[in-house]
């Protein structure tokens, strides 16, 4: 542990000093540019302040774009990127200069045991090598399951694979392939960039709530960059872009999400001294966040998640706490169609030269753009609690109106006791579970506390399909974004794993807590950092 602990304080001390390095904003979203269009438009691209650009490089006859191809068995041939080669090997950029090759782990049609899998490192290093005649830092690696395939999940694998091969020898072979790959792009490539979209971090965060790699929807994707450290070239840079942090807004977001990145994400590599030398912390701001529901506003900027004073703060925060590259996300807001408003452009610029305030101010969403619980995908009971009840019985639904609402802004519920059962709580407000919080008139970022009295179902009652149940748990279909329990007075467990927590169901063990056939407390402290809040799906208790 004393080991650990210096080598801790050696990335902290670095990262201090990271703060001097030249930082950089890098753009990309759904209008990913083609290598073309750069070739075309890179003067104009240069008076939007991004330092660099994620390209797309596609087929000179679908127009399809390779990046989303290779994690395929298809092998790419030098006629279907040569072009891109062209159009990048001609630039020369002014500002532009820290550009990044799209590459996506789609379609994931190849197992981890297929022998075919040496084409998806063949892809990789053939878009490597563009990225290096053309001029750009590296690839750009995004490991989102956009399908079907679900690549990084052992849990999601079909049983007869799984009775074929342990979670071990699955985890073993992907770092086996995480080995291959980066080779094939450092042949091509040496001490490459890769700015990863998410990195050791999002497994790290999904075990803890799932309970361990094995059961976490991206567990192998540790194994899989686990290979790349460790077979990587000495000067190759891994640089988790943590897109969990698309909505932060304060500076402790994106100190919190620092630490997670270089220190906590650590602790479930298997090759330590290999992730302390590749792995750098990056950062994702979104900047029309929730475009979908709130819709893009420019000519209305208080309708909108980020004002222009807010994306700058934001943007000042995340590179402050970067060890050098910021990605800005966009979807309905289009830089390339050279229309945004200037003050979104300025606050690019503005963001390097500090926040403009240490407090950023709170979003005003009007009623009208506020998200909707029961509009966000997979909202149904059905759909939250499919896999839960496959193993677990139901016992009750815990009403979803009756509950008493507080704000905590000082965070001083714990110390007040509002959990306890003797606690007067008649001059709270009455709200509802199964809704945001916004939607009942509380639009605020923060602590809320929820208290509820409830009858629990007696003992007699109390039974599954073989009879007796052993242990009794309360199952919450979502809390946004991370919550602390109580029954009875007693704290009995949380869910706490960051910004990716609101739409995680999980479960706390009651056993010994819960009172069959009397009244209840049950007690909430959720805390929303962004965006819509609260206990928005089911509660459930449930046996097993």
């Amino acid at each position: 542990m004393k080991i650990l602990f210096l080598l801790t304080a050696c990335v902290v001390a670095s990262n201090a000093q990271a703060t001097k390095i030249d930082k950089k904003l890098i753009e990309y979203g759904w209008d990913c540019p083609t290598t073309e269009f750069v070739r075309q438009n890179l003067a104009k691209m240069e008076t939007i302040p991004f330092d660099g650009v994620v390209i797309q490089v596609t087929h000179p006859d679908t127009q399809e774009s390779l990046g989303w191809r290779v994690f395929s068995k298809t092998r790419f041939r030098p006629s279907e990127y040569a072009h891109a080669i062209r159009d990048l090997a001609t630039l020369k950029p002014k500002k532009l200069k820290d550009n990044f090759i799209q590459v996506i782990a789609m379609p994931g049609e190849v197992d981890w045991f297929d022998d075919e899998w040496s084409a998806v490192a063949h892809n990789a290093a053939c878009l490597a090598k563009v990225a290096r005649l053309g001029g750009c830092k590296g690839i750009m690696f995004d490991p989102e399951h956009y399908g079907k395939n679900l690549i990084w999940s052992y849990a999601a694998l079909p049983p007869e694979k799984k009775a074929n091969h342990s979670y071990e020898e699955y985890a073993s072979k992907v770092r086996e392939r995480g080995r291959e790959f980066i080779r094939a792009i450092n042949a091509e490539f040496p001490d490459i960039t890769i700015l990863a979209l998410y990195g050791h971090a999002l497994p790290y965060q999904l075990a803890q709530a799932a309970g361990g790699l094995d059961k976490a929807e991206y567990g192998l994707l540790a194994a899989f960059y686990d290979g790349i450290c460790e077979a990587a070239t000495p000067g190759t840079i891994l640089i988790d872009g943590f897109e969990q942090s698309y909505p932060f807004k304060s500076q402790q977001n994106f100190q919190d999400g620092r630490r997670i990145i270089l220190r906590d994400a650590r602790t479930i590599s298997t090759v330590p001294d290999a992730f302390l030398k590749h792995v750098r912390a990056g950062f994702g701001v979104w900047a029309d966040f929730a475009s979908g529901q709130l819709g893009w506003h420019p000519e209305d900027f208080t309708l909108n998640y980020f004002s222009p004073t807010s994306l700058r703060a934001a943007l000042s925060f995340a590179l402050e706490q970067s060890d050098g590259y910021v990605w800005v996300y966009s979807e309905r807001l289009k830089w390339w169609d050279f229309n945004v408003p200037h003050e979104y452009i300025q606050a690019l610029a503005l963001a390097k030269k500090g926040s403009g305030s240490r407090s950023v101010e709170s979003k005003a969403t009007p009623p009208s753009n506020i998200p909707r619980a029961c509009q966000q995908q997979g909202y149904s009971d059905n759909e939250t609690f499919a896999e839960f009840r496959k193993t677990f019985v139901e016992i009750a639904d815990l009403p979803k109106d009756g509950w008493r609402f507080c704000r905590d802004d000082a965070n001083c519920g714990e110390k007040k006791g509002w959990y306890r059962r003797n606690f007067d709580d008649s001059g709270w407000r009455l709200i509802s579970i199964g809704k945001f919080w916004e939607e009942q008139g509380e639009t605020f970022d923060g602590i809320g506390w929820y208290r509820l009295k409830f009858v629990a179902p007696k003992t007699g009652e109390i039974t599954g399909p073989n009879g007796t149940v052993n242990k009794i748990f309360l199952v919450f279909g979502a809390v946004d974004e991370s919550a602390w329990v109580w029954l009875n007075g007693r704290y009995v467990g949380s869910h706490d794993v960051g910004p990716i927590g609101w739409t995680m169901p999980f479960k706390i063990d009651v056993t010994e807590t819960l009172k069959p056939g009397a009244e209840n407390l049950l007690v909430v402290k959720a805390l929303d950092t962004s965006g819509a809040g609260g206990i928005w799906k089911s509660i459930k208790l449930m046996g097993k």
